[in-house]
């Protein structure tokens, strides 16, 4: 990916990517479900911003089926080969990868759609980075992302409460755009593009032994590294990693409240008819 100020606050590891394939199976509904709004269907080429490790390039490439194709674009040459080796197990033929910054990407053929899934606001200029591809739409092409708002949190004296501290407040010093999510109608605007519809939702679950709870602890130690880094007190002597799940459970559990993660909004356009060449 390309992100604000080149850094990547999750780490760049086997471990990263099988926690986004995890996080992938967590927001597969609202993802269809945005990219599915926004015109998304079978025998479009699609460009997908920050591929990672591939998972919403899989998606599209059930979407658009064998007529149609994806472009996946990541800077970290690792997690593209990782993509790759997931697509040639599948045995999937119209998916392809490449590395490549946002603002130098250069394609000899124009994309039906352009879409990306947390991937803005890892930007120093979220409306430039997307203005730069931009440009590869066909007149009518849709634009769709997800991207987060890291609210102002509560105080709360327990291990969640150390474990969302750390997240967000990693994710801050990291450069990221915290609240990326209800300003994606400005970049959108200010990347030449018609104003979105958007839409605002969370992952929930009531579960006592919901996955989101591993989910939070897997982001919780893939950030810990970095959070160490910049002297984020952490919640270590709260709870061991492998407790750490236990233990929110129990106090979400006591509060009566249900799991919630990724605070996404969802934007999503399609270009004038004659808005790009």
């Amino acid at each position: 990916m390309s992100a604000a100020h080149g850094e990547y606050a999750l780490g760049r590891t086997q471990q990263e990517y099988e926690r986004l394939a995890r996080q992938a199976a967590i927001l597969e509904p609202m993802t269809r479900r945005t990219f599915t709004d926004a015109g998304v269907s079978a025998g479009m080429r699609v460009l997908d911003l920050g591929s990672g490790a591939g998972d919403v390039s899989l998606l599209l490439a059930e979407m658009v089926g064998s007529a149609g194709s994806v472009v996946g674009l990541d800077l970290d040459a690792a997690a593209i080969a990782h993509a790759r080796e997931r697509v040639a197990a599948a045995g999937i033929r119209n998916v392809t990868f490449e590395q490549c910054d946002f603002l130098s990407y250069v394609s000899a053929t124009h994309f039906d759609a352009i879409v990306g899934r947390l991937i803005l606001f890892y930007q120093a200029e979220p409306a430039a980075s997307l203005a730069a591809v931009a440009r590869y739409l066909k007149p009518g092409g849709a634009v769709a992302f997800m991207e987060p708002w890291f609210r102002p949190l509560p105080v709360m004296n327990n291990v969640m409460g150390a474990v969302v501290t750390l997240i967000h407040e990693t994710f801050r010093r990291s450069g990221a755009q915290m609240d990326l999510g209800p300003r994606l109608h400005n970049v959108f605007v200010k990347a030449g593009l018609p104003l979105p519809k958007m839409r605002f939702e969370y992952a929930v679950d009531g579960a006592p032994d919901s996955p989101l709870f591993q989910y939070m602890t897997d982001t919780y130690a893939n950030l810990l590294p970095k959070a160490m880094e910049y002297g984020i007190p952490t919640a270590e002597k709260l709870a061991t990693l492998e407790e750490i799940p236990r233990r929110m459970a129990e106090e979400a559990r006591e509060m009566g409240y249900a799991a919630m993660v990724a605070p996404l909004f969802s934007a999503w356009t399609k270009t004038r008819a004659s808005s790009f060449s």
